[in-house]
């Protein structure tokens, strides 16, 4: 009998251990550990652009508001690298579910195996506060590949004049209302340069224009001056770069006239930032460059003794827009948490506001435009509305590599500007205009 009742406590006990450990082992649904419901959402972009885009305070406060979601954030080298990620893509597999990327030129070559989604088509992404025409049209052409939106733009930039205040003040060029008069013509911009030129002992201390003629972005002057003489940078095949016509003629004549006199810098020609520079430590009149660029020089001038105009035929014709966005793989698992991520916060008030206001780099959305602090972004706003992109053909590497050697053998008098036309258009004409 005591045998019988040992035995009946021995099963007993381990009875109530296995109920113990069951119950421990099985939670109930509020019990779930966050493990098992927990998303995780990877960006990547140039180290740049996830500063000057606010994407770790982009992400922290998106893990707030969802605490069941962990985004984590890369950075790559530089812009070739993105080509890099078709490997992967094309295998069904990806490290990233959002690139940031600087716009269409980068996201056309992976359009034709069909490794990146297609905004409209695919995600149906403009609806509600996020309609196409929520967005400034520059940004969206510069998203767009074959007229197909592929990339959701974040900020844009356009090209315009950036005005040292002071200067002008003392060359009398303000208006009655004591603002810089704005030179309309490409012959006047070079009266005014002549004016806001100071030379001392035969040495310019005192620079009147410094122009973005540099091997790297000379291209984007090029075009946004095209743009802004005849409203458009292409010839009757609305395909083929358009050079051989009297308005840009006149442009390069002007620019040979000013560069023969000294009254146009061309410190850019081997860096494509000492026109900025020369800005900043107050040695230059005027800027033409990306507009943006009046915030850096009012961090040392005042903010007070810049601002920005558009350069001759930019407020009718517009200019060269860029900037950059995201694109979404197909080989994400999450395209839906990563649309939420983008609408929620890098189109949000506070990346779009802090953006502009920080970094001089122009909010994507009109809406923002009422957060942006200095009323030079109204005017950049208005430019913008009418600029363009660059083209996305495969061959545009080799105009940005061969045009600006061209255009600097021509201000050096190397070459006449008939010559000059005519290699522009054969170069433009010889580029193969299919997509990357």
């Amino acid at each position: 009998m005591k045998k019988f009742f040992a035995l009946m406590l021995v099963v007993l006990i381990l009875s109530t251990s296995v109920f113990a450990a069951g119950a421990q082992e099985t939670p109930s649904a509020d019990q779930k550990t966050s493990a098992e419901t927990k998303q995780t959402l990877r960006i990547t972009g140039l180290s740049w652009q996830v500063q000057k885009i606010f994407i770790q305070q982009a992400a922290e406060a998106f893990m707030k508001d969802h605490p069941d979601v962990t985004v984590e954030i890369s950075t790559y080298a530089e812009p070739s690298v993105v080509a890099n990620y078709a490997i992967d893509w094309s295998r069904g597999k990806t490290p990233v579910d959002i690139a940031i990327v600087s716009g269409a030129q980068f996201a056309a070559q992976f359009v034709p195996k069909g490794l990146i989604y297609d905004f409209d088509k695919d995600l149906n992404f403009f609806t509600g506060d996020f309609s196409k025409d929520a967005f400034v049209n520059a940004g969206l052409e510069n998203g767009q590949v074959a007229g197909q939106q592929y990339v959701i733009p974040l900020i844009i930039e356009t090209y315009a004049v950036v005005v040292n205040k002071q200067m002008f003040k003392e060359a009398g060029l303000l208006d009655r209302n004591g603002d810089p008069l704005t030179p309309k013509t490409w012959e006047e911009f070079y009266q005014f340069a002549k004016k806001l030129t100071k030379t001392s002992g035969g040495q310019v201390v005192q620079q009147g224009a410094s122009i973005q003629w540099s091997s790297v972005n000379m291209y984007a002057a090029l075009l946004a001056v095209l743009r802004g003489a005849r409203g458009d940078i292409y010839g009757p095949d609305g395909l083929t770069l358009a050079f051989d016509n009297p308005e840009f003629r006149e442009i390069l004549r002007v620019w040979k006239k000013g560069v023969d006199e000294g009254v146009f810098s061309k410190e850019m020609y081997v860096d494509n930032m000492a026109g900025r520079n020369s800005l900043m430590a107050g040695k230059v009149a005027m800027l033409l460059d990306s507009g943006g660029r009046f915030i850096e020089g009012g961090q040392t001038l005042g903010i007070e003794n810049v601002t920005v105009m558009p350069f001759p035929g930019a407020d009718t014709g517009g200019s060269f827009g860029f900037g950059a966005g995201v694109i979404i793989p197909k080989s994400t698992e999450v395209p839906e948490l990563a649309m939420q991520f983008i609408k929620e916060q890098l189109l949000g008030e506070m990346v779009q506001t802090n953006t502009v206001n920080q970094y001089g780099k122009m909010p994507s959305m009109l809406r923002h435009y009422d957060g942006a602090d200095a009323p030079e972004w109204q005017v950049l706003k208005q430019i913008a509305d009418k600029s363009g992109a660059i083209p996305t053909y495969k061959d545009f590497a080799k105009f940005q590599k061969e045009a600006p050697p061209l255009v600097q053998n021509y201000l050096d008098g190397r070459i006449d500007l008939e010559t000059t036309i005519t290699r522009l258009q054969n170069l433009a004409i010889s580029l193969d205009k299919s997509l990357i």
